[in-house]
C-alpha cells in the first residue's frame, strides 16, 4: 500500500485568490493569442504570424517578434497610437503573469498570503541563500485589481484586432468597447521580513 502525502497549500485557505491567479497565468495564453490574430490582421498573413510567433519560446520573445511584424506596418494616428498601449499593457500583464507562475507561496500568521518570486532570486548574482528570500504580501483586493487590469488590456486587444479588421475592409463592424483609461494594477507589496 503506497503512502500519500499532501502537504496543504496556501490556496488551500485562499481559495478566491488562487482561483484569479490561475486565471490570469492561463489567461494570459489567450492575450498572446489575441495578440498574433491581430498580427496576422495587420500584416494580411496569419501565417507568417502564427509561425513566427510560435515556433520561439518565451513569451517577451513573443511580443517583440508581433511588434517587429506589426508596428510599422500601422499608419501614424490613432490605431497605432492604441496598438503602442495595448503592447505596453500587455509588458505589464506578462510581468504579473511570469511572477505569478514562478512563485513559492507560503501562508503565515501574521501577513496571510505570501509568495516568493523565484526568477528573483535566479537573476541575483549572489549566491542562493534561502535564509534572505524576500516575501511579497498579497491580498484580495490586488489580485482583483489586477484581473481588472487583465480584462481591459484582453478587451483592447480585441477592439484593435476588429478596428484593423474594419479599416482592412475584410468586415463591417468597426471596433467597439475601447477602454481608453486604462490605470496601472496595483502590485503584491514587499515585506521587510525574510523567509527563514
Amino acid at each position: 500500500m503506497a503512502v500519500v502525502l499532501y502537504m496543504q497549500s496556501a490556496f488551500d485557505r485562499f481559495k478566491r485568490e488562487g482561483e484569479i491567479i490561475g486565471r490570469m497565468v492561463i489567461e494570459y495564453g489567450e492575450l498572446e493569442w489575441d495578440l498574433c490574430l491581430l498580427v496576422g490582421h495587420i500584416t494580411g498573413d496569419f501565417n507568417v504570424a502564427l509561425k513566427a510567433m510560435y515556433r520561439s519560446r518565451g513569451e517577451t520573445q513573443r511580443i517583440d517578434i508581433a511588434d517587429a511584424l506589426a508596428r510599422n506596418r500601422l499608419e501614424l494616428g490613432r490605431v497605432r497610437t492604441i496598438y503602442e498601449q495595448t503592447i505596453a499593457h500587455m509588458r505589464i500583464c506578462l510581468k504579473i503573469r511570469n511572477q505569478y507562475a514562478h512563485t513559492n507561496w507560503v501562508e503565515t500568521a501574521n501577513d496571510g498570503l505570501c509568495f516568493v518570486n523565484i526568477e528573483e532570486i535566479a537573476k541575483a548574482n549572489d549566491v542562493a541563500d534561502t535564509s534572505s528570500l524576500q516575501r511579497y504580501k498579497l491580498d484580495l483586493q490586488t489580485i482583483e485589481d489586477q484581473q481588472r487590469f487583465f480584462v481591459q488590456v484582453m478587451q483592447n486587444m480585441q477592439y484593435l484586432c476588429m478596428e484593423v479588421q474594419y479599416l482592412n475592409g475584410s468586415i463591417d463592424v468597426q471596433g467597439f468597447h475601447y477602454e481608453s483609461e486604462i490605470r496601472r494594477p496595483m502590485e503584491a507589496k514587499p515585506l521587510r521580513s525574510i523567509v527563514s
